[in-house]
């Protein structure tokens, strides 16, 4: 009787874990379908356009864009100088590396390398969109820039719009970088559609990452953003180690950042970060 019951609970203990293994990789595979849209984002740019280079390794694609400063009176043919510094753009979802730096590529022409490089199944990476997938991308363009290009990790600087501020925290907290960008970030991707905990490990967990981040920290959000809360951007702030500077954008919404800034203006406040950091009158909310 008592080999039986201990039979029978094996067999419980062992079906539990099964169903409960089974829920954990749909439930991962449904946030997955919902948190990534590559669809949207996979045009735009070819192996033909300037600054392209897969920085892949093992025969897996990993596509990037790399733009360094020109010089005003070099030939097209030369090979162009890297910037005095680096940043690396995480783009959001439904955006590829082209579309993410029309505003932010203007950059070289104040002396910086602009760099940004795709997720897996995004523009023409390879693979299928998942969260691991998007931190080994941009740790690879971070790798990339130091040993192709010389950076020093002082050097790179890393920005993160929407969902990209998952890898840019994640980079940051990981790697010694100059400094830190979020625009329009999450507390974590779970946390921008329901306050309750539906999985053990929620993906993108700025709130709890931004902790671990020792550089400079600067924070833009829009106040009419109908697609991540405000109030995201103002908790990771309040999370963030100093020194530290939030933007508050009045009438800002997701995506208008750079035109309700003003472009010059918005280029302006980026480069000014990258060359002097938080200045001690800036470090309150705006």
């Amino acid at each position: 009787m008592i080999c039986g019951m201990k039979s029978l609970i094996a067999r419980t203990s062992r079906i539990c874990t099964l169903v409960l293994l089974a829920g954990a990789l749909s439930g991962s595979m449904i946030v997955n379908l919902l948190m990534f849209h590559p669809e949207a984002a996979r045009g735009g740019y070819s192996e033909k356009t300037p600054g392209y280079v897969d920085i892949g390794t093992n025969g897996v694609r990993i596509a990037a864009l790399v733009l360094d400063p020109k010089s005003r009176n070099a030939p097209p043919s030369q090979e162009p100088k890297r910037g005095r510094k680096a940043l690396i753009r995480c783009h959001g979802n439904a955006e590829n590396i082209k579309g993410t730096l029309w505003a932010l590529g203007d950059l070289t022409e104040l002396g910086y390398t602009v760099a940004a490089v795709d997720y897996p199944g995004y523009g023409l990476s390879a693979g299928k969109p998942d969260e691991a997938g998007c931190y080994r991308n941009v740790h690879r363009l971070y790798e990339w820039l130091i040993e192709k290009r010389g950076f020093k990790p002082e050097e790179i600087f890393v920005d993160g719009f929407s969902i990209g501020s998952g890898p840019a925290t994640e980079l940051a907290a990981t790697k010694p970088v100059g400094g830190l960008i979020l625009e329009a970030p999450f507390l974590s991707a779970v946390r921008v559609v329901t306050s309750v905990m539906i999985l053990p490990d929620e993906p993108f967990p700025n709130f709890k990452r931004i902790a671990d981040v020792k550089c400079p920290v600067l924070i833009m959000h829009g106040t009419k953003d109908k697609v991540i809360p405000h109030a995201h951007g103002k908790e990771l702030f309040e999370r963030a180690n100093e020194p530290k500077r939030f933007v508050s954008v009045k009438g800002g919404d997701h995506n208008s950042l750079p035109a309700r800034f003003g472009k010059g203006k918005y280029l302006e406040l980026i480069a000014d970060f990258m060359e002097n950091g938080i200045k001690e009158d800036e470090g309150v909310k705006r």
